[in-house]
């Protein structure tokens, strides 16, 4: 209780004026009572002068009547016991009876030549009494002594009248003192309470919180600048927690693996793509060495190089344990630890990948009809025009040509407007049934001239679907071209459609010549030929084509197949709801 800042303002200011005012009622109770005993003492003095007058003509010839007249001046005169000593300390006349009178303090001061008093216990009157000694003189010397004594009871209830007031005034100064010092501290304590409360409100978190002080002394300019201060901590915190919730949600959808160690490599955070990356969770991989979690001695030597030497490191890794990977990992050291990003460059190689091929297929496609047409058209400049069988030849072989650059140009036109958003699709309720009857109708002859056969069977009450009833013919007619152009003769080729929850799967298969494992996953870039196509012609767009058509139909198509066995090509269409 007394280490609060109130009692701590109460207590020295109650102190000091408990101090001032017993300090000036005792002071005043001395003086008061110093008054009467001073004035009694005088009396005593002035009647002990008398005494002494009266008692030197007795002193000097006629001692035995001291006695006696003693008793009288005491009785009719003094109103107060007399003592007679002489010079030589023997005691003429005494009505206190007190032994040892002569040794007295005042007597002795008295023999000395001066006047004396003393106040003490006295047997006499049973109580604290005053004594007073005068000298007897004669032509200035020292005969014996008078004095009388007063007994303080006559004097003490005067005294404790005056004591019992001054302590009752005393008593209600000092409880009037303890109330005003509580209240003039509870008035300067109380804004800083509330300052403290609200202080410790915002240390634990409510920000919100503000000191209601109103006075316009420094106590309010200091809860003004408290709560100006308060205002900037939240304005800042609510910056700094939107700084931290867009970082956090940065992190947390980048792409790249980001994880943030301590100095010892244990991992203290990770974000979801590198959980992913190392098939962990945020929980399991908090404070495990990160050696254990990547499972990688060239990561964790990047790591532990950045760490070692304060610097940053960075290395492509390949990697083969769940298919070939590329990974970029940079080490950086951070504070007390260190931040490792883990960039998966596989997708970007394979992207790379493509457009080397790209640029090597289309460089293909164009230099063989080129170079036919430049042959010819050398050709018939050396002379073959001349000769109008050649030359008719030479020409449709350059028509030919020129057709299939058009042809080229015409479908890298069409995929990248339809990569671009650009074409527009009738989309509408189709029956699929009918879509393949015609797509087969369509490329019957073309089966026939290769010794194959194209049948087709579906459900005869299929759902009808979304779709663009010309584009998913056109996919059809390529799929169908495809497994033609593959299959040798004697071979079959089969379309089949099935319902399934939620869409159609329509699938076109033969028993052609097949296509590797490895190429599966490449079949529908751009201009990607397995090696064995090569001969068969074809810009190589078609089923990228196709990839696309069925994709902006919000479908899917893949392939299967088996080397020397034949291919399954499948596109879904999702089912027109009733």
């Amino acid at each position: 209780m007394f280490h609060s800042i109130r009692w701590r303002i109460a207590l020295p200011f109650l102190l000091f004026t408990l101090a001032v005012i017993w300090g000036l009622g005792l002071y005043s109770a001395h003086l008061l009572e110093k008054n009467p005993l001073e004035s009694t003492r005088c009396l005593l003095l002035a009647q002990a002068q008398m005494v002494s007058d009266l008692s030197l003509p007795y002193i000097r010839d006629d001692r035995e009547k001291l006695q006696p007249l003693a008793e009288e001046w005491a009785e009719e005169i003094i109103a107060a016991p007399v003592t007679i000593i002489s010079r030589d300390g023997r005691v003429l006349a005494d009505l206190l009876h007190e032994p040892k009178a002569a040794q007295s303090p005042e007597v002795e001061k008295a023999l000395r030549g001066t006047a004396g008093s003393d106040i003490r216990f006295s047997p006499f009157f049973d109580d604290e009494a005053i004594f007073v000694a005068v000298p007897i003189t004669d032509r200035g010397s020292v005969l014996g002594v008078a004095r009388l004594a007063f007994p303080l009871s006559r004097i003490n209830p005067q005294l404790r009248e005056l004591r019992g007031a001054i302590l009752l005034a005393s008593g209600v100064a000092s409880l009037l003192a303890l109330f005003l010092s509580l209240l003039i501290a509870g008035l300067i304590a109380h804004p800083i309470k509330e300052l403290t409360r609200a202080a410790r409100r915002i240390a634990r978190g409510d920000f919100g919180q503000r000191a209601k002080v109103k006075s316009k002394d420094e106590v309010g300019d200091l809860a003004f600048a408290f709560n100006r201060m308060a205002e900037r901590i939240e304005e800042t915190l609510k910056l700094v927690s939107a700084e931290r919730d867009k970082m956090a949600a940065i992190v947390n959808n980048l792409e790249s693996g980001v994880i943030i160690t301590d100095a010892g490599g244990r991992v203290k955070l990770m974000n979801p793509a590198a959980q992913r990356l190392f098939e962990t969770s945020g929980t399991e991989a908090q404070e495990r060495p990160f050696i254990e979690i990547s499972q990688d001695h060239q990561m964790s030597e990047i790591l532990s190089r950045a760490l070692k030497e304060g610097r940053e490191c960075s290395e492509i890794l390949e990697k083969f344990d769940q298919g070939k990977k590329f990974l970029r990992i940079f080490a950086s050291p951070l504070g007390e630890g260190a931040l490792v990003i883990i960039q998966d460059l596989t997708e970007i190689r394979r992207l790379e990948t493509i457009r080397r091929d790209f640029i090597t297929n289309i460089s293909h496609e164009l230099r063989a009809p080129l170079a036919s047409i430049r042959v010819l058209a050398e050709s018939l400049e050396e002379g073959a025009l001349n000769e109008p069988g050649v030359a008719s030849s030479f020409l449709h072989k350059i028509q030919v040509e020129v057709d299939k650059l058009s042809q080229l140009v015409s479908e890298l036109n069409e995929l990248s407007r339809i990569e671009s958003g650009d074409v527009h699709f009738d989309i509408k309720p189709v029956n699929v049934g009918e879509i393949v009857r015609r797509a087969c109708e369509r490329m019957e002859p073309m089966a026939e001239r290769a010794g194959l056969s194209l049948t087709f069977e579906f459900p005869p009450e299929l759902p009808p679907v979304l779709a663009d009833e010309a584009r998913i013919e056109q996919v059809l007619v390529n799929l169908l071209h495809n497994a033609i152009k593959f299959t040798p003769p004697g071979g079959k080729v089969s379309v089949s459609v099935k319902a399934e929850e939620e869409h159609l799967s329509v699938s076109v298969a033969d028993t052609g010549v097949g296509i590797p494992r490895e190429e599966l996953p490449r079949i529908f870039e751009r201009f990607y030929k397995v090696d064995k196509a090569r001969s068969g012609g074809g810009t190589g767009l078609g089923l990228a084509i196709a990839k696309h058509i069925i994709k902006a139909h919000g479908g899917k198509i893949w392939a299967e197949s088996e080397e020397k066995k034949g291919s399954v090509f499948t596109f879904t269409l999702p089912i027109a709801s009733s």
